[in-house]
């Protein structure tokens, strides 16, 4: 360096010093108001969230519930009948199946003319499902007399049968009498000439009696709605 010339000197400024910028999280920036808010609103909108699952459960449970009540009720109210045998033609036949009634019964009410189905009452048949047409009430006299059957003395009229029906056929002496007691009905087929039915093995109890029979649903082609004879 040459000694002439002056040492450096260091450098004053009149102008402040700019510190670096410093961040901040968006809480702190954001206006007391609105971080409030969100504080009041977002555990509500959990809380909502949770609610809303809840109730959702809650329906789905009572759903289930509710189906399994009404399945057991049906199960139990109504039954399934496969026709087996020609007992009752030509108004119902063989294969035909058919829904029950099986309340009915349990609540008397059942009618002169009714198409029901039952327990065979027949020793040689314990385990056999029958389908026949009540005749006889509990406190009737049924009477089977020259093909004809009379019901307290009165003709029973019986335009269901078909033509040649053979209500005698198999009674000593072509004749029968029933006095039936309290829960007995007499049944029997709508085809006389090929149906094992009371005139073989009597009245039968309550008990024995399944149900009404309601519609014949199978085959499709078949389906309707069972016609009981109505009588005044």
């Amino acid at each position: 360096m040459n000694a002439d010339e002056p040492a450096p000197t260091s450098m004053a400024t009149d102008e402040p010093f700019e510190a670096l910028p410093q961040t901040e999280t968006e809480a702190e920036t954001m206006p007391p108001a609105i971080v409030g808010l969100a504080q009041v609103i977002l555990p509500a909108a959990d809380a909502q969230g949770r609610s809303v699952g809840k109730a959702v459960l809650r329906e789905i449970v009572e759903t289930v519930v509710l189906f399994a009540v009404i399945f057991t009720v049906a199960r139990f109210a109504i039954g399934n009948f496969i026709i087996i045998g020609t007992s009752m033609e030509p108004n119902y036949h063989e294969d035909q199946r058919l829904l029950v009634d099986r309340i009915a019964p349990m609540l008397g009410w059942l009618q002169r003319g009714d198409v029901v189905v039952l327990h065979s009452p027949s020793q040689d048949e314990p385990t056999i499902d029958l389908i026949k047409r009540l005749i006889g009430l509990p406190g009737d006299t049924i009477e089977i007399r020259d093909n004809k059957i009379l019901v307290n003395g009165t003709e029973l009229p019986e335009p269901y049968l078909p033509a040649g029906a053979d209500t005698s056929r198999g009674l000593p002496g072509g004749q029968s009498q029933w006095i039936l007691g309290p829960g007995e009905y007499l049944v029997l087929g709508d085809n006389r000439s090929a149906s094992k039915d009371g005139r073989y093995f009597g009245p039968v109890n309550n008990s024995h009696l399944i149900g009404r029979a309601l519609v014949v649903y199978y085959p499709f082609s078949d389906f309707h709605l069972v016609q009981h004879y109505k009588y005044e």
